[in-house]
């Protein structure tokens, strides 16, 4: 970057910095007058109710579900000269996607930080976690096929292995973990001794 380049960029910032500030006022009213008009239609309005398994899911909800994963398909496929290159992209977006997975300690830690509510985060967190997984689905078949050979001595390669290792292992937890939470919703059976003592 040349001289010229950071002065245009100083005082354009400026001007804009002088400009935010001057337009607060503006924009704090026009916040107060879309809010309720925007809550009415996009948060309060649902597309999905509430549901045993999924739900409740708004129009603001789905929105920004399908801006996310519009923008990650645009990211990976635009002006990809080669299938082989949208793979790498893809693999490429499937670790950026996980930086929400392991940014902090614990979920309730890092929905404070951000200042969203908890469910908001876990909601964050398992749509990075499907669209990482799903990238990763997409990167793992092209990878493979664009390649005549997979040798472990390049670190790449090698790299792909420890990661597919560590992915099954975070895998196997959650799927035990949701035939726990099926085994939480069947009613209790009651023994034929105690349902017998009451009647």
């Amino acid at each position: 970057m040349d001289i010229s380049q950071a002065y245009a960029i100083a005082i354009g910032g400026s001007f804009c910095l002088l400009l935010l500030i001057n337009g607060l006022p503006l924009i704090r009213s026009m916040v107060r007058y879309l809010s309720p008009r925007i809550s009415k239609h996009l948060i309060y309005r649902y597309v999905l109710h509430r549901h045993r398994l999924l739900g409740p899911w708004s129009r603001a909800g789905v929105l920004a579900q399908l801006i996310y994963i519009a923008v990650n398909v645009f990211c990976f496929s635009f002006r990809a000269s080669s299938i082989s290159q949208a793979g790498l992209r893809a693999g490429t977006l499937s670790i950026v996607n996980l930086i929400p997975l392991f940014a902090g300690l614990h979920i309730s830690f890092l929905a404070d930080l951000l200042g969203v509510t908890l469910a908001t985060f876990r909601q964050i967190h398992r749509s990075a976690g499907v669209m990482s997984v799903l990238l990763a689905l997409f990167h793992v078949p092209v990878a493979v096929a664009s390649r005549s050979s997979f040798a472990l001595a390049l670190p790449q390669n090698l790299f792909a292995v420890i990661v597919s290792a560590l992915l099954q292992v975070m895998i196997r937890p959650a799927t035990d973990y949701i035939g726990s939470i099926d085994a939480l919703l069947r009613p209790p059976a009651v023994p034929p001794a105690l349902s017998q003592t009451f009647v």
